[in-house]
């Protein structure tokens, strides 16, 4: 029968199969994603007896099951991809809609209505809904084919800042989710965290061109997700299929075609950002492979990237110029394994393995060479089984590697010697090497995942187990193993608690550690997806988390566990059409210490820290014939500070680290809509609020204990809460005590007992989208966020100080700098408004468009010394106004400095343009493109001088100067052909 003579209603019946198809969140393994739906007959009659059949043509994959009695199905754990779907019954015809998309963890929801009597119906070119009716979760899907059309900086990073409600890391890069701190994320690649376990701010190196699919998690995810209290980056690598493919593309960044960095100056014209002799440039090349290897049953994708980077700079004042060259390549690939219809296996493996040579030379002469390497290998084996058609597994197995390593020619003869009296910060020493470094960051994970269907009910559960180690052996470089800095005073003035004679004094550090530290993280996570009708859709989970820390030999050193994180999500098709829905989400989410404190405190560690009189400087020959100039010290100002613990290990673990430590976490409620505007628009409003509570952090206390005496040093605890220990008595005895943080760790000037404060984290955000899909002639995205990050703690890392190493931030050091932080967080910035789209204007022809207009951070200057106690070390937020050359800080006349006194940093723009033309050739595709980033050439300031003095009083020069700026225009030129 010719299809143009169906009757209307029989066409009807298969287009409805065909539009009713829509995303839901697959709440499946990390990796893959979910079809699911009903199946009804178009009498009315029963499902009982009907099967469905799902197939990849492209693998030869495919999987059969049975519909329950209300005609509902689900296949689960399905790689991502285009697939087939049928329906069958005996004495019916078959129904079968094409080109059904699986993206990562979603689940493509559809509908299929099998009429009486009738030919075989087939529906291609299917339509996806883009209201995802039965999810609470919050995410940004996009694809690898998606982004092409776009000018993207290829990496996740770039992907994870279209989302709405991410900025971008001021000091330490990275992507802030939700008010976070940029170490509090995770990024997945097939399941597998790549999350740097020592401070969790970066990621294994992965190139573009490896990955197929994203999926950013902004909020709302389920039990299977822990250990964040910011977002997901959820990505999935490409696969083989049956057809054989080969490929090559190259990005070319040419340094002619990059506008010129601007200088920057201090209020004394000393040049801050040398923009002269700053030159980047880099050349890279994706070559792939893939096919199957057997067909039907073993596929493989390869992936080789040879790449060239070139950089320069200089030093302020342009004396020392750095010339480094990185030409390193990565290599991953991917196997799949169909062993049957019900088992396969997959392998993934890739070597991000960098190392970056650095040549430098001062006055036009050559000094020294700086190597520096990141990265190591990585791979994840992962299985999957439908053991029968309601019980689904999943087990991944893997290991993640990466080192940092920096050293250099002249780091045994020479000390560092930073000079700061101008505020310039050059070296004047004969290396510019702070540390000898060697640190391997690796990861051993274990998962296990299943989905049982009972019912109405979708039960979920698993384990999700880590053990991360750092390895460490770093020390401070030179003859002395000391690294000083040179600052600018007015005599009188105090530092660290002794007044300065001179108009200079010396910070001078010694460090060093040689160790391993161990993590082990467990969880365990039961889910109920429950569909209450057929309009409301309830999420019921319950995650349980331990965090286990060691020291260097192995003992236990910060241990957290019984941590019960519920989550529970609602979401509601209002009119049961598809067309809108009303959805909520409330839970809880844990956060575990990165291995870097406990790689600094947990034993193998030397860190001083001294203050001297600059009494001149010191010139001598090296054995290599080089200057090292090094300061002459004078009398020691102030005590010796020290951190860490120089033995093995640590022998008084119970007397400084709290014997019952209390969780960091952070709850979130959410509550949104979404509505379908036309046939391709849609817009959606979301409302978010993060309370992120307590912190693990090393504390300096000065208490009274009755019958024990004064307790003073540093230890492990949660700021503001009681402290319980074991200490040794008056009489003799060692018991346990418990010392209510929140009532005294210090005492003041008149001997009063200064209580902390607990840290806090408060973000406040509306978001409002509006979103048009692809169509194949065009696309656009729209979103506004307002936002506001309020608290006293910013969270894994302190952007103010420069401090990225959690647990390890200045909040607990001195009791005034948690209690006086209360303000607007690094984080905050108010404004985020954000846009992109492609236009297929002309055949072959596709223009894209990224734009971001983003507020600025605050200003959060700060002094030294407070009118609390006799402190001068750190930078607070306190100012001497009067008095400044008393001896005491009793004597002296302080404002304080409320966060973002001073205003904010500058708003920043960015537009970014694409040009892409694709063609064929002698039956292969091929591309040429043009990208140009950040096209306007802003160079707002990102980053400020926000010390406002050395010293109590001294004026510090650099204060409010830029200190860093928005990358300057650059161009990308592209070519790629694919056979």
């Amino acid at each position: 029968m010719n299809k143009r003579h169906l009757r209307p209603s029989l066409l009807a019946l298969a287009i409805t199969a065909s539009l009713s198809m829509g995303l839901n969140t697959a709440l499946a393994a990390n990796n893959d994603g979910a079809i699911r739906g009903t199946v009804s007959l178009a009498d009315r009659g029963s499902t009982n007896g009907v099967t469905l059949r799902v197939e990849n043509p492209a693998t030869g994959f495919s999987r059969t099951l049975a519909a329950d009695a209300d005609g509902n199905f689900r296949f689960p754990y399905l790689p991502v991809g285009r697939y087939r779907i049928s329906a069958h019954k005996d004495g019916l015809q078959d129904v079968q809609l094409s080109d059904v998309e699986v993206t990562v963890g979603n689940a493509t929801v559809v509908s299929l209505v099998l009429g009486e009597d009738l030919e075989h119906i087939e529906v291609t070119g299917s339509s996806i809904r883009s209201i995802d009716t039965s999810t609470s979760e919050t995410a940004l899907n996009i694809s690898a084919a998606e982004l092409a059309r776009l000018p993207m900086a290829r990496n996740a990073e770039s992907v994870a800042l279209l989302a709405p409600g991410t900025v971008e890391g001021s000091r330490f890069g990275g992507i802030s989710f939700g008010g976070s701190s940029v170490g509090e994320n995770a990024v997945f690649i097939n399941g597998l965290n790549i999350t740097d376990v020592e401070t969790g701010v970066d990621f294994s190196t992965v190139p573009f061109a490896f990955y197929d699919q994203f999926q950013v998690k902004t909020g709302g995810y389920s039990v299977e997700f822990g250990r964040t209290t910011g977002g997901v980056i959820n990505a999935v690598v490409k696969s083989g299929t049956n057809d054989f493919h080969f490929g090559a593309e190259t990005f070319w960044e040419p340094e002619d075609l990059r506008a010129d960095v601007n200088n920057t100056y201090n209020r004394e014209g000393t040049r801050l950002i040398n923009g002269d002799d700053d030159q980047y440039g880099s050349w890279s090349a994706d070559i792939t492979a893939s096919g199957a290897i057997i067909q039907d049953k073993l596929f493989f994708f390869a992936l080789y990237e040879p790449r060239n980077i070139d950089r320069q700079s200089g030093n302020s004042d342009g004396s020392a110029i750095n010339d480094g060259n990185d030409d390193s390549a990565f290599w991953g690939g991917k196997l799949d394994w169909q062993i049957s219809d019900d088992h396969s296996l997959s392998l993934l493996a890739f070597s991000d393995d960098r190392e970056e040579v650095t040549d430098r030379s001062v006055n036009g002469q050559y000094l020294e060479t700086n190597y520096t390497k990141h990265g190591g290998k990585n791979w994840a084996l992962t299985y999957t089984g439908y053991l029968t058609d309601d019980l689904t597994a999943k087990v991944l197995w893997g290991k993640t590697k990466s080192r940092y390593a920096s050293d250099s020619t002249t780091s045994m003869e020479c000390a560092r010697v930073r000079d700061y009296r101008d505020g310039s910060g050059s070296d004047i020493g004969c290396t510019s090497v702070s540390l000898t470094d060697s640190r391997t960051n690796s990861r051993e994970a274990l998962r296990l995942d299943f989905e049982y269907a009972l019912g109405d009910h979708l039960l979920r559960f698993g384990l999700d187990n880590e053990t991360r180690t750092t390895e460490m052996n770093r020390r401070t470089p030179g003859p002395d193993q000391t690294y000083y800095e040179l600052e600018a005073i007015n005599p009188g003035d105090t530092i660290n608690g002794a007044v300065v004679q001179g108009d200079s004094y010396v910070y001078a550090r010694t460090r060093s550690t040689l160790g391993s530290f161990d993590t082990d993280t467990s969880a365990y996570y039961l889910e109920d997806i429950w569909s209450v009708t057929d309009n409301l859709t309830l999420s019921l989970g319950l995650r349980w988390d331990e965090f286990d820390t060691k020291a260097a030999d192995g003992q236990s050193f910060l241990k957290v566990d019984d941590m019960l994180a519920p989550r529970f999500g609602l979401s509601w098709d209002l009119f049961g059409d598809g067309e809108s829905k009303f959805y909520a989400n409330l839970g809880r989410y844990y956060f575990p210490i990165a291995n870097g404190l406990a790689a600094r405190e947990g034993g193998g560690t030397l860190d001083e820290i001294r203050y001297f009189e600059l009494a001149g400087l010191d010139s001598n020959s090296t054995s290599g014939g080089l200057t090292n100039i090094t300061p002459v010290l004078g009398s020691q100002l102030g005590d010796t500070v020290t951190f860490g613990a120089a033995g093995s290990g640590r022998d008084d673990i119970n007397q400084v680290v709290d014997k019952d430590l209390d969780p960091i976490y952070q709850d979130e409620l959410i509550l949104g809509f979404e509505q379908m505007l036309s046939d391709n628009w849609k817009g959606g409003v979301r409302g978010i609020y993060r309370h992120f509570n307590n912190a693990i952090e090393d504390m300096k206390i000065n208490v009274d204990v009755a019958g024990c005496g004064n307790i003073s040093g540093w230890v492990f605890g949660n700021p503001g809460k009681t402290l319980t220990l074991d200490r040794q008595c008056d009489d003799g005895s060692t018991r346990q005590i418990d010392i209510d943080l929140g009532q005294a760790q210090d005492y003041d000037l008149d001997g009063n007992p200064i209580g902390a404060q607990e840290v806090e984290r408060k973000y406040y955000a509306l978001e409002l989208t509006l979103d048009r899909q692809w169509d194949s002639v065009w696309s656009a995205n729209f979103s506004y966020t307002w936002s506001h990050s309020y608290g006293n703690y910013e969270g894994g890392v302190n952007s103010d100080t420069g401090n990225d190493i959690p647990g390890w931030t200045e909040a607990g050091d001195n009791v005034v700098y948690i209690n006086s932080g209360w303000g607007n967080l690094p984080n905050d910035r108010r404004h985020a408004f954000k846009a992109r789209g492609a236009w297929a204007f002309a055949e072959h022809w596709t223009l894209g468009s990224t734009f971001s207009l983003v507020s600025g951070r605050p200003i959060n200057a700060r002094g030294h010394g407070n009118p609390y106690n006799e402190n001068t070390r750190y930078d607070l937020n306190y100012l001497c106004v009067a008095n400044c050359d008393a001896d005491s800080n009793a004597d002296r006349e302080f404002i304080y400095l409320k966060k973002g006194m001073y205003g904010t940093t500058s708003w920043l723009p960015k537009l970014d343009l694409s040009l892409r033309y694709d063609n064929q050739w002698q039956g292969a595709d091929y591309y040429v493109g043009l990208s140009v980033f950040n096209l306007l050439d802003s160079q707002q300031d990102t980053d400020v001088g926000e010390i406002v003095v050395n010293g109590v009083s001294t004026p510090n020069p650099n204060f409010l100067a830029t200190t860093g700026t928005q990358e300057p225009r650059y161009i990308q030129l592209s070519a790629g052909i694919q056979f």
